[in-house]
């Protein structure tokens, strides 16, 4: 596709057809996005409709269309080499006298005319795309940009033609009306912006596709006990696979043996790598970084979550936001228009009494300088480079729609537990009346044989402070209530108040429960040795995540099932003064619903099985990475980390997306408004000269207003969230 005209024709071709509900062609990435029910139409029919629009189809091989773009971005340059070399001699013999050289045969009209002619040729056989792609549109009635080229240069040609046939005929001084320079020009100066426009269309999709490029081409692996070198391709679930230091890893598995540190920074946007040990999970295309590791492989090529990860981007850079309907639809009657307004302006001027020449430089410069490429990039460029910018920080928006509406977003709601806190119980707090090291080995050696969350809770933050346990003796466990055994002799209960015989009147144990914190009881040999407090701590990122998303303008609200003082403790330990405690998933939604019927715009975060109505009712359903698959699915967008400074950066990204759609979008209006009435004559008319190079400065400003959008939207790739400054520069608790 080349302009949005294209992807405006290709989508009405396709809304013809029975079955199809939805179609997105995206000029930006060369993608189009079809939803279709196939009782009723077939994917065969779809391809065939897009080749009868005039167009070719690549099906489901991104790789593949990433190898067309190059190859058409070589051949696109040269084309452009060629013609320059014949464009710029053609200039200066056009042009030369004018500027008072001296060029010879200038005083023969006849072979002046014919030499100017052969070095038109090859530039217009180099610039042959426009008249081959550009005709047939206006045949089918879908004019596009390359129409409104091969109109003007054809007419350039054509007057060119007619003005030499006149000098052959006697009338030397029609040397004065022969623009082959100008249909050259032309060519090459739209052909210099369709080069670098392409090259930028390159470099936006690069990103996203060099994540592929990140799985390993070979893989170590046991076979029949050897260890062997083979393609990644080649990967077989559950086989065992040697990751040596410096190594990508090839496949999605389970660490087996061996320790080392994994930089998981192109998944989770996470600067820090993170240890991996025996049990952990590792992902394709993660860095291995000091220790060899061996993993089973578990999931392999297209199960991958560095598959699916790109697969989401590449869905969503498919897609299109809201705002880009505005400028599709103005783009697709706006080549049309173009047409009947250079037609129009080209009459008027011939029945006001100018000459022929100046009313064919009216038409050539109105077709040529009118720019349906900087209304069709406007959106989709500078989506498609927001998207990609989002992925680098392990952000996946699903679709462009969640983008924009990320930038509007006025309020958000976030679950306490699993987002605000860790989702996990951990140790928050201990009371004592022996030493604490004693304490916690009495109850974590109790409490290693029990699966209950809270023993393992103690467990891990003994071994946390190296604390070693020991195993117990005549152990017994009453369910929901705790358990007894004997640790080193001595007689251990561990468990609620009512198992352990325990006051809890105590001041000490009333304020650490006060905080809404399940208190664990211990004795020892029968006498009180203290108290544990279980709760579910607050991610290390939440503090200064909620004091971002305040900086952007953006009310923090924590919805929660939790009790009421469990709610309030959370919500004063992280800066957020609105909560509603207590809420069923049919709550959340109401209250969704009545902040949207305010006129809000409502971001919603969560991960679990509970949340999903609530991200599907919300505005913007935002999906913690280590939440439940249902929360993924029901999201608009995927955080692959568990930092919630990367729910402020969401919202940051898509203001700066949405800020630079606007921007794209105005310049490429104002072009089109200013532009338009001053090819057609507006300046003649208040005592300014139409110059015969009018043309030319047509095809330049062109050319400018195309680069100048690209170049606008590519400013993004160097956008960098102030949420993630804070995440490189920060302590995460302050």
């Amino acid at each position: 596709m080349t302009c949005a005209a294209c992807s405006s024709a290709i989508e009405k071709a396709l809304e013809k057809l029975d079955g199809v509900e939805n179609v997105n062609a995206n000029f930006s990435n060369n993608i189009v996005s079809v939803l279709y029910d196939p009782a009723e139409t077939g994917k065969e029919q779809i391809v065939r409709t897009i080749k009868k629009a005039g167009y070719d189809v690549l099906e489901d091989d991104p790789d593949v269309l990433a190898e067309r773009e190059r190859l058409n971005a070589v051949r696109s340059k040269r084309e452009l080499m060629v013609s320059i070399i014949f464009t710029i001699p053609l200039t200066i013999l056009a042009m030369g006298p004018m500027a008072g050289i001296d060029i010879p045969l200038s005083d023969e009209p006849k072979i002046y005319s014919i030499l100017q002619l052969i070095l038109c040729v090859p530039v217009l056989m180099a610039g042959r795309r426009f008249y081959t792609k550009g005709y047939p549109s206006l045949v089918s009635g879908t004019p596009t940009m390359d129409t409104l080229i091969a109109l003007g240069t054809t007419a350039a040609v054509i007057y060119s033609l007619y003005a030499t046939a006149l000098i052959f005929s006697g009338e030397p001084h029609s040397i004065h009306s022969l623009v082959y320079d100008s249909a050259a020009m032309i060519i090459t100066l739209v052909s210099v912006g369709k080069y670098v426009e392409s090259g930028s269309k390159i470099k936006a999709n690069d990103a996203v596709r060099g994540l592929l490029s990140m799985t390993p081409p070979t893989v170590n692996v046991i076979r029949d006990g050897k260890q062997v070198s083979i393609p990644s391709d080649e990967i077989c679930t559950g086989e065992i696979i040697i990751v040596r230091p410096g190594e990508r890893i090839s496949a999605d598995g389970e660490v087996t043996e061996g320790s080392s540190l994994v930089d998981e920074s192109m998944l989770t946007g996470e600067s820090m790598p993170v240890s991996k040990g025996p049990g952990d999970k590792v992902y394709s295309g993660t860095m291995n970084m000091n220790g060899s590791l061996k993993m089973s492989a578990e999931r392999i090529g297209e199960e991958t979550v560095l598959f699916q990860t790109v697969r989401m981007i590449q869905d969503a850079q498919g897609t299109k936001a809201p705002v880009a309907r505005v400028a599709d639809k103005v783009a697709s009657i706006f080549v049309p228009i173009v047409i009947v307004v250079a037609v129009a302006a080209c009459l008027a001027w011939l029945i006001s009494g100018k000459s022929i020449e100046f009313s064919a430089l009216v038409l050539i410069s109105v077709l040529v300088i009118a720019c349906p490429c900087a209304l069709g990039l406007a959106t989709p460029m500078a989506v498609t480079v927001g998207i990609g910018k989002a992925a680098e920080h392990g952000i996946l928006f699903k679709n462009a729609a969640a983008l924009e509406r990320s930038g509007r977003t006025t309020s958000i709601i976030l679950d306490k537990t699993g987002t605000i806190t860790e989702g996990k119980p951990s140790v928050t707090g201990i009371f004592a009346t022996i030493s604490e090291a004693e304490l916690i080995r009495s109850a974590a050696s109790a409490e290693a044989v029990s699966e209950h969350p809270f023993a393992k809770a103690i467990v891990s933050y003994a071994e946390e402070i190296g604390i070693s346990v020991v195993e117990p003796s005549e152990f017994e466990s009453e369910p929901g209530k705790g358990v007894r055994c004997k640790v080193g002799g001595k007689e251990v209960a561990v468990g609620n108040a009512d198992f352990t015989g325990v006051d809890e009147s105590s001041e000490k144990v009333r304020n650490l429960s006060a905080d809404g914190k399940t208190m664990v009881f211990v004795t020892i040999d029968g006498g009180f040795a203290g108290c544990i407090a279980i709760s579910d701590r607050i991610r290390d990122s939440a503090v200064s995540g909620i004091s971002l998303i305040r900086e952007l303008g953006v009310r923090p609200i924590m919805v929660t099932g939790d009790a009421e003082a469990a709610a309030r403790n959370v919500a004063a330990s992280v800066g957020i003064t609105e909560i509603h405690a207590k809420a069923l998933p049919g709550d959340k939604l109401n209250i969704i619903k009545e902040l949207q019927v305010k006129g809000e715009f409502v971001a919603m975060v969560g991960d679990g099985i509970n949340d999903a109505p609530a991200l599907t009712q919300s505005d913007l359903g935002i999906a913690i990475g280590s939440g439940t698959d249902i929360a993924i699915m029901a999201a608009d967008v995927v955080v692959r980390n568990d930092d919630i400074r990367s729910v402020p950066a969401t919202v940051e990204i898509g203001k700066a997306t949405l800020k630079n759609v606007k921007q794209n979008l105005f310049l490429a209006f104002c072009y089109n408004i200013v532009c338009i009435p001053l090819a057609a004559g507006i300046p003649f008319v208040l005592g300014v000269d139409m110059v015969p190079e009018m043309p030319m400065f047509a095809a330049v400003a062109m050319s400018l207003s195309s680069i100048s959008v690209v170049t606008n939207a590519l400013r993004l790739r160097r956008f960098k969230p102030i949420c993630m400054k804070e995440m490189e520069h920060l302590p995460l608790s302050q």
